[in-house]
């Protein structure tokens, strides 16, 4: 059974006194990828691996379906690839469109998701929204993205013809994410960076910030979004 939280006691403190509880924590482990013999380390909650594998692969420009994975153990992975086959950046052409509907519907979804955040406070929520929804939580916020579009992938989502829905910041480094998967449109319940928002016009990529029931904030590339 995949291990996603832990309980241990804590000692409560207010200005009224003191006392015991039981709390639920995140359960973080560290894995370790060899990327080509490199060692990169993540640290996150130890379920979905080679699909997270896959999507760091996906977003980093390397095509997952070419590359070998290998478990070694629970906790450490290798993975080689031909360098050669390394995608640059390139301009997202989807054609795809919302409504606010649409974005809305999604970010309800989004927020009946959020299971482990309610249950430890200390988790990000990732969904892939197109031909199926899929939503994934995670310690990391990198790593739940990595997980999402590993998930995606393997469904065999479009990923050119979804949205990616994030409880993180949006940074350029997420956005690129975005953009090596060219998933068209990314919504955000937190803000972005002007980086990530100069990414996301350069790339063609439909940035949504501070989405939340009553409304949001389109950053670039509106015309996406039917209104």
């Amino acid at each position: 059974m995949e291990k996603r939280s832990t309980q241990i006691e804590i000692l409560g403190i207010s200005r009224d006194g003191k006392w015991k509880k039981i709390y639920e924590l995140a359960h973080e482990e560290e894995i370790i990828v060899k990327l080509n013999g490199e060692i990169h380390r993540f640290y996150c909650i130890p379920f979905d691996l080679e699909d997270m594998i896959a999507g760091n692969l996906k977003s980093r420009g390397i095509d997952p379906s070419l590359s070998q994975i290998k478990k070694l153990s629970n906790s450490e992975f290798e993975v080689n690839f031909s360098e050669e086959l390394v995608k640059a950046l390139q301009k997202c052409d989807s054609k795809k469109k919302s409504t606010k509907s649409e974005v809305f519907d999604s970010l309800k979804t989004f927020n009946e998701n959020s299971f482990l955040y309610e249950k430890t406070g200390c988790a990000h929520v990732v969904g892939i929204c197109g031909d199926k929804k899929i939503f994934v939580e995670d310690v990391s916020r990198h790593c739940a993205i990595d997980k999402a579009i590993g998930l995606a992938i393997r469904d065999g989502i479009n990923l050119a013809n979804s949205s990616l829905i994030t409880s993180c910041r949006q940074t350029a480094s997420i956005i690129r994410k975005a953009i090596f998967c060219q998933i068209p449109i990314v919504i955000s319940i937190s803000a972005p960076t002007y980086l990530a928002v100069k990414e996301a016009n350069k790339y063609g990529i439909t940035l949504i910030g501070f989405a939340s029931s009553k409304g949001f904030d389109i950053y670039s590339q509106d015309w996406r979004i039917e209104i």
